[in-house]
């Protein structure tokens, strides 16, 4: 410690030592502890990018706080985007916004998004970020309201070169979306539309004067430059405000009712509309999956079907709110601790979703407790045992390690960072753990408890469930790498046994019928589920109410 004093480690030592200890999580939490001797080293932009290479997100998130809190900070915001990225897609909201406010208070630079072309990352607010900018991004230049400008282009006294000119003596150096439209409007008398309103809009940038960068005025200019004439007028004369360009909710709510009345130019216009701020290696994702939410929201499940195959065959990737949204308009409403009143729909989702995994798409873990739910409750536990087992292996299988998900960061990122789908360096037991997500305690007891409630038949032979069904599928689950809590299967094994043989008599008739069938003893359930548990679920437990 004496020569650290006099010799203390360099940025280059510190750097060495962290790819020394990277294999390793006790070397890592001592490094991180060697740090706090070493204030001088600034030790973020060696550790967290070097971290999340190697997939360790999860380290690299709990790193970030602690050095964030030392005053060790990222030189800017997009050294530690692979961080929030991973925040993000697991879902960690609260910790996401701590993290980037923590960021903007400490000054970390966010330069490198306010470029024009730049957009935030869609997971990171601009309501967290803009208050501590707001001096630097959100000075506004001095200029005159649309409204009056808009006013002015729309007096036909004048002349759209006067009122230009006068523009340019006024020193306008930009017009808005109704100033645009009124413009835009007088010259809708002229063959080719396109070209004469082009021709405006040269003369308009020739004179210095932009237009502003609202949907409505990015869509005029797209469509005048690619000579949509048709689409173009309709855009300038429907009857929607400007203003309503910007409402994606609003726009995408149309869709469905256009589709539905065959309105194609309407239907062009909002696709247009809505994929108008998109670069334009996306609009193609974009739109399709437009498309699909549409025939979703009316329930064309032909055509659904259509459009997925039509996207698998592209190579096109399914959003994850595409996602929540089939599951939300395929399957029927059901209340809290009710069984659905129809499970026809499942197998359909099931089988979209599962191609979708097989044709390198995305689909969130948490997405399927749902389903899983619904066939337990409804009593298919032949098909809940295949699909769990199914869903055991695909997410912990190397394939959706490396699956590339629907996401907002472009592949370019992708090539620099594992995607953080599932840390590497996250334990079974983790909550954050995809097959912990799938099969979460409360799942466990539910397998536990439908084995109970199935109703047994005479035949025997065909695999048909019996009470022994949930603990053999808990059981298999724990040899695919699932982590099966015990002290959680013999709570759940325990409350079944006090149904059939405690005191009480039970309100749900499903209970009822089983105490009344069921002529077996006690000991013979607990010998039968030690026999295929491996350990007594009832050795502490009072056993004199049998």
């Amino acid at each position: 410690m004496r020569l650290n004093k006099h010799f203390p480690p360099t940025s280059h030592q510190f750097q060495q030592l962290l790819s020394l200890s990277l294999h390793d999580e006790k070397l890592r939490q001592t490094y991180l502890r060697m740090h706090e001797s070493f204030p001088h080293v600034q030790l973020y932009g060696l550790a967290i990018p070097q971290l999340c290479r190697h997939g360790l997100y999860a380290t690299a998130a709990a790193w970030h706080e602690k050095l964030i809190r030392r005053g060790d900070y990222p030189s800017d915001a997009r050294q530690a985007e692979p961080v929030l990225r991973y925040l993000a897609v697991n879902g960690e909201t609260n910790r996401l916004m701590e993290y980037t406010r923590l960021m903007v208070e400490a000054g970390v630079s966010f330069a490198g998004y306010r470029d024009k072309d730049v957009r935030l990352p869609s997971f990171i607010s601009r309501d967290i970020v803009r208050p501590p900018l707001g001096p630097v991004e959100e000075i506004p230049e001095k200029k005159l309201s649309d409204g009056f400008c808009a006013r002015l282009f729309a007096t036909k006294v004048f002349s759209l070169d006067t009122v230009i000119s006068s523009l340019v003596f006024l020193r306008a150096h930009e017009i808005g979306p109704q100033a645009l439209r009124e413009m835009a409007s007088r010259e809708l008398p002229h063959h080719p539309y396109h070209k004469a309103l082009q021709s405006r809009l040269d003369q308009l940038r020739e004179a210095g004067i932009s237009t502003d960068n609202s949907t409505f005025c990015l869509v005029v200019r797209k469509l005048a430059a690619e000579g949509k004439d048709h689409l173009l007028r309709n855009v300038i004369s429907c009857d929607f405000h400007s203003d309503t360009f910007d409402d994606h909710d609003l726009q995408e709510s149309l869709l469905p009712r256009y589709q539905e009345q065959r309105d194609t130019t309407a239907y062009t216009r909002t696709i247009t509309i809505l994929t108008a701020k998109v670069p334009e290696r996306f609009v193609e994702t974009k739109r399709m999956n437009y498309i699909l939410r549409a025939f979703l929201t009316r329930r064309d499940l032909p055509s659904v079907t259509r459009t997925i195959d039509q996207m698998r065959e592209q190579h096109i990737q399914l959003e994850s709110k595409s996602t929540i949204h089939m599951r939300d308009t395929i399957l029927s409403q059901r209340k809290v601790g009710r069984r659905p009143s129809t499970t026809k729909e499942l197998d359909l989702l099931v089988r979209i979703w599962q191609d979708v995994l097989r044709s390198d798409g995305f689909i969130p873990p948490h997405a399927w407790t749902e389903i899983l739910r619904r066939l337990g409750m409804s009593g298919r536990l032949l098909a809940f045992e295949r699909l769990a087992l199914w869903l055991a292996a695909w997410y912990s299988s190397p394939d959706f390690r490396t699956s590339q998900a629907s996401n907002s960061f472009g592949k370019s990122r992708q090539s620099a960072f594992p995607h953080p789908l599932m840390s590497v360096d996250l334990k079974p037991s983790s909550p954050l753990h995809p097959l912990q997500v799938l099969f979460p305690r409360t799942l466990q007891q539910g397998i536990v408890a439908w084995g109970f409630q199935c109703v047994p038949t005479r035949d025997r032979g065909q695999g048909r469930p019996n009470w022994t069904w949930g603990l053999f599928l808990l059981r298999k689950l724990r040899e695919a790498n699932v982590h099966i809590l015990t002290p959680v299967v013999a709570k759940a094994f325990r409350l079944r046994l006090l149904v059939l043989f405690g005191p009480g008599r039970s309100k749900r008739k499903v209970n009822r019928v089983n105490t009344q069938r069921d002529s077996r003893d006690l000991d013979g359930y607990v010998l039968k589920a030690k026999q295929i548990w491996g350990k007594d679920l009832l050795s502490k437990v009072d056993r004199a109410y049998r």
